[in-house]
C-alpha cells in the first residue's frame, strides 16, 4: 500500500510538471534546470546558491573549474604590503537588473550586509568594506590570505540597494547577472529572462526556470520527459539507466564534496579517538560505494577526495578492518552485555542516534547499511530522517548525537573556509563540523595558513592540518562525491563546474 501511495504521489507530481509548460519548442519554452534545493528566500545571505548558480547574481570572482578562482565583477585585486588592506577594481560599465550602476559603494554596502547577516566571514579577520568610485576596499584585523576565495562563495554575491527595504529584509533579487529574476514562486519555481544590458552579452537562451524538486525519482521522470533541460543530483542507478536514453547526456564527474558522519566527542562513546577510529574500521566503505553509488572509487580513504588540492597522498589510507574496530573497542573497556550483546562500559550502553535528511537520498541508504553493520558489532543505532536544516539546529542546541551528512568543500574556493568552520575554534563554528573536540595544533596550522601568502609554505601547513583529522578523525568520511547531471540534447553548451559554484546556464543555447 505505501509503495502504491509513493508512485501515486509521484505521478501526480509528474503530471503538475507537465503542465507548467506547452509542448517543446525553442520559441516556447525556457530552459529549464531542475534540482533538488528550493530557495527559502530572496535573502542571498540564505538562497544566494540558487540566484548565482542561475546567473542572475554575481559575486566579485569565481571559480575557474580547476580549483582556482578568476575575476568576475572584479577584474583585478592586489594586497598592502601589511597584509591588511585589499583593493578590488571594478569591471566598467556594469548595470543592475533595475538600471542602476554597479559602483564601490553599492559593493561595499551588500558585502557588509553579508558580514553582518551571513555567516561566511564568521571565524575570519575580516573587519568591514568600503567603497571607493570603481573601487572597493577591504579590511582585515590581520593578514588573510585567503580572503579571494571567500568572495566566491554565494552569500557574497553582489546586490542592488533596491533589493532590501529600509530595515534590510529582502523583498527581491537585483543582481547584475545575464538572467534577471521575473518570478518567484514558494522558492521552488523561479523564472528568469535575458538582462539586454549585461556587461557580458545577453545570454543565447531567454528565458530560464529553476524548478526545485525534492524527490529524486520525480527529477529522473522530468529528466526522461524531456522537461528538464538540466537535471542535478540524479541517484547513480539511475544515471546508469539514463546513459540509454539517446535523448540525454549523462555527466558523472566527481566533486569537493564527502559523505561523513560528525560526532558529537562530548558523548562517552565518542570521547576518545581510539572509539572513533574503532568505528571507523568497521565501516565497509568499498562495499557500500560498489553497491549504492555504483563507484568503488568514490570510498573515503580520508576527508579531501582527490579532486581536491587539500587531498593528502602521505596518510595511511582509512580502511575497513573489523577485527582492529573490535579490538579497540575491547581495549577501551567496551564489552556485549545482556542477551542482546549490546555494548557496554560503565553501565552505558553503546548506543545512539544518526540524524539524515532526504534531500540527497543516498543518505539515508548508505545510514542504514552503517546502522546493519554496527548492530552486528553489538551498537545499537536509530535512524532519524528530518529536514537538512535540524542538522546545524541541534548541533547548536547541543542535542545532536551524530549526523550524516554531505559536506561540500567546494562554496569557498580554499576549503580553509569550510576548516574554519567545521573545526575551527569552537565558538566560530557553523553546524556542519566536529561537535565539543578542539586540537591546538590543528587551531595553530589553521590560523599560520590564514596569514601565509605563498603557496609553497602553505602546502605543508596543509599536510598537518589533514593529519590531525586523519588520527583524530572527529568526523568520519564515508564516501566522496559524483555528482551525476542529465543533459538534454537538445540543448549545447554546457559546461558544470566542480567547484558547483558558476552558473548553470552559461554559455548554454538550442541545439536547434
Amino acid at each position: 500500500m505505501k509503495r502504491c501511495i509513493f508512485f501515486a504521489v509521484c505521478l501526480s507530481l509528474f503530471m503538475f510538471c507537465l503542465s507548467l509548460t506547452p509542448a517543446w519548442s525553442a520559441s516556447a519554452q525556457p530552459l529549464t534546470i531542475v534540482s533538488a534545493w528550493e530557495a527559502s528566500g530572496m535573502d542571498p545571505v540564505v538562497s544566494g546558491f540558487v540566484f548565482t548558480r542561475m546567473g542572475c547574481l554575481e559575486t566579485l570572482v569565481t571559480s575557474d573549474k580547476k580549483g582556482g578562482i578568476e575575476p568576475r565583477l572584479a577584474t583585478n585585486w592586489s594586497v598592502s604590503e601589511d597584509g591588511l588592506t585589499w583593493t578590488f577594481n571594478l569591471r566598467k560599465n556594469v548595470v543592475f537588473h533595475d538600471g542602476t550602476p554597479l559602483t564601490g559603494e553599492t559593493a561595499a554596502l551588500s558585502l557588509n550586509r553579508t558580514l553582518a547577516k551571513g555567516s561566511i566571514f564568521k571565524g575570519t579577520p575580516v573587519k568591514g568594506f568600503s567603497g571607493d568610485g570603481t573601487k572597493i576596499l577591504a579590511t582585515t584585523e590581520s593578514p588573510f590570505s585567503a580572503l579571494p576565495a571567500y568572495l566566491v562563495h554565494y552569500s557574497a554575491a553582489i546586490s542592488a540597494p533596491a533589493s532590501f527595504d529600509s530595515e534590510g529584509k529582502a523583498i527581491t533579487v537585483i543582481g547584475t547577472g545575464f538572467y534577471r529574476m521575473t518570478s518567484f514562486k514558494e522558492g521552488k519555481i523561479i523564472d528568469f529572462e535575458g538582462f539586454d544590458k549585461y556587461w557580458g552579452g545577453k545570454p543565447a537562451i531567454n528565458e530560464a526556470r529553476y524548478f526545485a524538486v525534492s524527490n529524486p525519482e520525480t527529477r529522473v521522470l522530468l529528466a526522461e520527459s524531456g522537461e528538464g533541460d538540466i537535471v542535478v543530483d540524479i541517484p547513480a542507478e539511475a544515471a546508469l539507466r539514463l546513459r540509454e536514453n539517446k535523448n540525454l547526456t549523462v555527466i558523472s564527474d566527481p566533486l569537493p564534496r564527502v559523505r561523513l558522519l560528525t560526532v558529537n566527542s562530548a558523548l562517552p562513546f565518542f570521547s576518545n579517538a581510539k572509539v572513533r577510529s574503532a568505528l571507523s574500521y568497521l565501516i565497509d566503505r568499498e562495499s557500500i560505494t560498489t553497491a549504492l553509488l555504483k563507484n568503488s572509487n568514490a570510498a573515503a580513504t580520508q576527508l579531501f577526495p582527490p579532486v581536491s588540492a587539500w587531498h593528502n597522498k602521505n596518510l595511511a589510507p582509512l580502511a575497513y578492518d573489523p577485527e582492529k574496530g573490535r579490538a579497540l573497542l575491547k581495549e577501551e573497556g567496551w564489552v556485549p552485555a545482556g542477551k542482546e550483546g549490546i555494548l557496554t562500559k560503565d553501565g552505558h550502553p553503546f548506543a545512539f542516534e544518526i540524524l539524515t535528511y532526504a534531500g540527497r537520498p543516498d543518505l539515508p541508504l548508505i545510514a542504514e547499511v552503517i546502522q546493519q553493520a554496527l548492530k552486528n558489532e553489538g551498537i545499537a543505532v536509530s535512524i532519524r530522517v528530518e529536514k537538512s536544516s535540524m542538522v546545524p539546529e541541534r548541533h547548536k542546541n547541543g542535542t545532536l548525537e551524530t549526523a550524516f551528512i554531505a559536506r561540500n568543500f567546494g562554496f569557498v574556493a580554499d576549503p580553509i573556509g569550510a576548516l574554519t568552520s567545521d573545526f575551527g575554534p569552537e565558538k566560530e563554528r557553523g553546524g556542519w563540523g566536529a561537535m565539543n573536540w578542539s586540537s591546538p595544533l590543528f587551531d595553530d596550522a589553521l590560523t599560520t595558513y590564514g596569514q601565509t601568502f605563498a603557496s609553497e609554505k602553505q602546502k605543508p601547513l596543509r599536510g598537518t592540518m589533514t593529519s590531525i583529522l586523519q588520527e583524530e578523525l572527529p568526523v568520519i568520511p564515508v564516501a566522496w562525491y559524483d555528482n551525476h547531471v542529465t543533459i538534454n540534447k537538445r540543448v549545447k553548451g554546457v559546461s558544470l563546474d566542480p567547484s558547483e559554484v558558476r552558473p548553470y546556464p552559461e554559455g548554454v543555447e538550442w541545439s536547434e
